[in-house]
């Protein structure tokens, strides 16, 4: 497997900025792999990659058939999507817009990824937005051994899912998203 960290980020109300902020923040010695769930309509995904691309080093693809991870990339999931191993390489395979409740689904991203073996380092980071989404998949991800980075409520523009994701995931890290963003280049090593 040629992925050394998975990062899965979820963010719904106020999450592009934030993602925006993450993203930027990124240089050219990132080794980990990101995988972004925005509560958006698929439509305006493509719109959403233009904006990132303007200011991101790292390459960025939108999900809209399965695809291959690779390090050092960032993938934004246009739909539902999954994670899964097959045949040594980890893929995303979309699954849909319709039938979830939003899209794309943050728990069943962050699911899946508690799924994976044990011994590729993963963290699902849950960004500010409504509702409860992520936090489910949390969990999972959590008991599976994946690590959990959750905003918070001072940081947060919405502090609905950061809120719902740290009730049920209780040894989840809590943090600001001036510090999720060092916590992120650390995990994709930016500083090895």
């Amino acid at each position: 497997m040629t992925i050394s960290s998975l990062i899965l980020i979820g963010a719904s109300t106020g999450g592009p900025g934030r993602i925006y902020s993450i993203l930027s923040s990124l240089d050219s010695r990132f080794r980990g792999t990101i995988v972004i769930a925005q509560h958006m309509s698929a439509s305006f995904i493509p719109s959403f990659i233009h904006q990132l691309q303007s200011v991101v080093i790292l390459p960025i693809e939108g999900v809209t058939q399965p695809t291959i991870l690779q390090k050092g990339k960032i993938y934004i999931c246009s739909v539902t999507t999954r994670v899964h191993e097959q045949s040594g390489e980890l893929w995303l395979h979309p699954m849909g817009e319709e039938g979830y409740s939003y899209n794309p689904q943050i728990d069943i991203l962050f699911a899946s990824a508690a799924e994976l073996s044990p011994r590729l380092k993963r963290m699902g980071v849950i960004l500010t937005g409504i509702g409860d989404d992520g936090a489910l998949g949390s969990l999972a991800l959590y008991e599976s051994g994946g690590d959990c980075l959750f905003e918070s409520e001072a940081s947060a523009i919405v502090y609905g899912m950061p809120r719902r994701a740290k009730e049920l995931v209780c040894n989840g890290n809590v943090a600001s998203i001036g510090e999720i963003i060092e916590q992120i280049k650390t995990y994709g090593g930016s500083y090895v």
